[in-house]
């Protein structure tokens, strides 16, 4: 009776046993304490990671609990289809990622038939996990050939940096993180080819650069609904919200939309807190098609605010700068260096603060590169509010050294208002021509219906300079507001005289 009685037992518990193996295996839960992990913030619970990654399935954090680990944890994800991480706690002893996602997209786009026998490694999940660090070292993660990640809910702090993508990814998603006190990058695009990906609804603040797109192959991305504040890095060297350099031949970034973030600097970051950057090489030592391009850009409906430059743009392309709002920019609230073309400015407010020389200029552009063919084409500056100003809104000019080399042409400046601002007693320096245009040569410019209001800190009103004019139009402007140096008067308008074919200048009422 007892041997049959423990026979039954045994085959309960077996069955028990069988059961749970079963559950887990249907769940799909690798729950990490079975691996030995203690979570108490002291313990070293690599080995634990380790052995919970050769599994199949989820990797299933404790709420509650803190990690603490002393080297990378490597997720293939041919086996592993995301982390649970329940809120619980990553804690790094030194400068190493704690997770590096690896898949196996080493070529190929995001079409199927590229994508054939990565079916079992798409789309994983990251969701409510917290890594840290005390001293600012380590990143939260890496992804390197990965297909469809998704990172969401997730808090990386104290860290060098947040997230990192290298070498070939497609379609990731990172939204609705917390990226905080990072000593140099919150998301890096490093040097990565990636199609398709969306940042969204992040808070990302106290970043050296919060979004750093580094050189590589980066198309079809939405940045949007984001809350950035930068300024305060933990080494008071603060760059950029979003910056995008290119300075490797055949590298690109495009067919980006950047729309609906707020965006506030300190007056700490030296960059500007967007800047687009895209080295100009020498024609002689890369062909054409292997130039760095920047473009297909568009920002809309966004906030910038507290900076001593917003957009900051060198050698740009196909842009629309479309329904934003800047306030508080002291020196430029958009810079462009070198050259542009294709650029649309349209619909955006811009604004100071009377007293304080929180207006600087609306657009100020410095072109031109030694040896090499520069211009500015294809430039719409249209229906915009500019107000509070103190300098003048608009300065297009070559670079000293290289003013020859700069040519400006189908430009347009129509239907906006420029309004400069001071209160009696404020110590505003007198600036130049609220509108002054001075390069090398002009030709197919349109400077029309504009209401220019000089607020007695502008000194004079529009000025087109160059050593060749043609087909130009300036008509149906409004300046008035102009103070005068002592023992001088106003210049209302220093522009070529019409001469009714190529150059026509009419109904202009200076006041």
């Amino acid at each position: 009776m007892s041997f049959i009685l423990l026979l039954y037992i045994s085959n309960v518990e077996s069955s028990l046993a069988a059961e749970n193996t079963q559950s887990m295996q249907v769940s799909g839960y690798i729950d990490l304490n079975n691996f030995g992990a203690v979570g108490d913030g002291k313990t070293d619970d690599t080995e634990a990671f380790k052995q919970a990654a050769q599994q199949e399935g989820i990797i299933r954090l404790e709420p509650g609990k803190i990690y603490l680990i002393s080297s990378t944890i490597k997720i293939d994800l041919t086996n592993i289809k995301g982390i649970q991480a329940n809120n619980a706690k990553i804690l790094l002893s030194g400068d190493f990622a704690a997770f590096h996602l690896k898949g196996n997209k080493t070529n190929g786009g995001a079409e199927p038939l590229s994508n054939v026998g990565l079916e079992q490694e798409l789309s994983p999940v990251i969701e409510q996990l917290h890594v840290y660090s005390n001293n600012h070292e380590g990143t939260a993660l890496i992804l390197d050939g990965t297909f469809g990640v998704n990172i969401s809910k997730s808090h990386f702090y104290k860290l060098k940096k947040g997230i990192e993508v290298i070498n070939r990814n497609r379609n990731v998603i990172i939204t609705e993180n917390h990226l905080w006190d990072i000593a140099e990058y919150g998301i890096h695009y490093n040097n990565v080819n990636l199609h398709q990906s969306i940042i969204t609804n992040n808070h990302i603040s106290y970043a050296k650069i919060a979004m750093f797109f580094e050189n590589g192959d980066v198309h079809n991305i939405q940045i949007n609904s984001n809350d950035i504040e930068v300024g305060y890095s933990i080494n008071n060297n603060t760059q950029s919200a979003i910056q995008v350099v290119c300075d490797k031949p055949d590298t690109q970034f495009s067919q980006a939309q950047i729309v609906g973030n707020s965006i506030e600097d300190h007056f700490l970051a030296k960059e500007g807190i967007i800047y687009f950057y895209s080295k100009v090489f020498d024609p002689s030592a890369i062909s054409s098609d292997k130039a760095p391009y920047i473009g297909m850009i568009e920002l809309l409906g966004n906030e910038f605010s507290g900076a001593s430059k917003a957009l900051v743009l060198d050698n740009i392309h196909d842009l629309t700068v479309n329904g934003n709002t800047f306030k508080l920019i002291t020196e430029a609230f958009i810079s462009i260096y070198t050259g542009a073309e294709g650029i649309n400015i349209s619909g955006n407010t811009f604004s100071g603060r009377v007293g304080k020389n929180y207006g600087g200029k609306v657009l100020s552009v410095e072109g031109g590169k030694a040896g090499v063919d520069s211009a500015l084409r294809f430039l719409n500056f249209n229906n915009n509010t500019a107000y509070n100003l103190s300098d003048n809104p608009i300065s297009i000019k070559g670079k000293e050294g290289v003013k020859d080399d700069f040519k400006v042409s189908e430009l347009s400046i129509s239907n906006n208002i420029f309004s400069s601002s001071s209160r009696t007693g404020d110590s505003v320096n007198l600036t130049g021509y609220m509108i002054d245009i001075n390069v090398s040569n002009i030709s197919g410019v349109s400077i029309n219906s504009n209401i220019i209001t000089g607020g007695r800190i502008n000194e004079n009103g529009l000025r087109l300079s160059a050593q060749s004019y043609s087909n130009m139009i300036v008509k149906d402007n409004i300046i008035s507001g102009l103070i005068a140096r002592k023992g001088s008067t106003p210049i209302i308008f220093s522009i070529p005289k019409s001469d009714g074919k190529s150059i026509i200048v009419k109904d202009n009422i200076p006041m």
